[in-house]
């Protein structure tokens, strides 16, 4: 976990060259490490240990609001649409960039940006669907969390529509909170940290999501 999660941190692009290179010269550190492809089988093992190590540096974050959101992760795009694959768990969806195949992620992070709940899911799941799983209203206080307009009806809180008869209350300073899930999406975009095409399982995909979740929270806590 410390070489994968280090290699994250540094952006390391591919962990297979990270690994040999922290097996070659780090040896003193890391004297009895195993091989290649037990390594990837070791880490797929941990999927659930950076998930936990993650949230666990949340749980000291008490504010206001949380906020909700999902994110499409595709696999594909264009003409393999269509074509047949062996993640069967991935399916097709409308995103931000169109229609995408592959999975979701849905995370509830607080106002600081913290990833306080996530899960991957088909990316033909509705986001309502999930919110329904990832909060409880008998220990959650869904009035506290900020969405947009898609969780509607859910009992969070979220700006209404245009032709609402009695829209709900929408201040400035809640649209800008809610901007937070949306700046740490597009900081994940933008270094590449949402790009799974060459993960063969749906197991390895969840477990890289986990692998990066834990990664941005860690950072988080020691920047702050």
């Amino acid at each position: 976990m410390t070489i994968a999660t280090v290699g994250d941190m540094l952006e390391q692009p591919n962990d297979e060259l990270w690994f040999e290179l922290v097996k070659q010269n780090h040896a003193d550190l890391f004297p009895c490490l195993p091989d290649r492809t037990r390594y990837h089988r070791i880490l797929l093992a941990c999927e659930r240990l950076f998930a936990d190590f993650g949230l666990s540096l949340a749980n000291a974050e008490h504010e206001e609001y949380a906020i909700i959101d999902s994110i499409p992760i595709p696999i594909c795009r264009g003409a393999r649409y269509n074509r047949p694959r062996e993640q069967v768990e991935a399916s097709g969806g409308r995103g931000s960039l169109g229609w995408v195949m592959g999975y979701k992620l849905h995370a509830v992070v607080s106002a600081g940006g913290m990833f306080k709940r996530f899960a991957v899911v088909g990316a033909n799941v509705a986001d309502p669907t999930v919110a329904k799983v990832l909060l409880d209203p008998r220990v959650d206080d869904l009035s506290a969390v900020l969405g947009d307009c898609a969780y509607l009806g859910c009992g969070i809180t979220a700006p209404s529509r245009s032709n609402a008869k009695k829209p709900m209350p929408w201040t400035a300073s809640m649209r800008k909170t809610r901007k937070m899930i949306e700046s740490v999406f597009s900081r994940m975009v933008r270094c590449g940290l949402l790009v799974f095409g060459q993960l063969n399982s749906f197991r390895s995909v969840r477990t890289k999501v986990c692998r990066k979740v834990a990664m941005h929270n860690l950072i988080l806590y020691l920047t702050h």
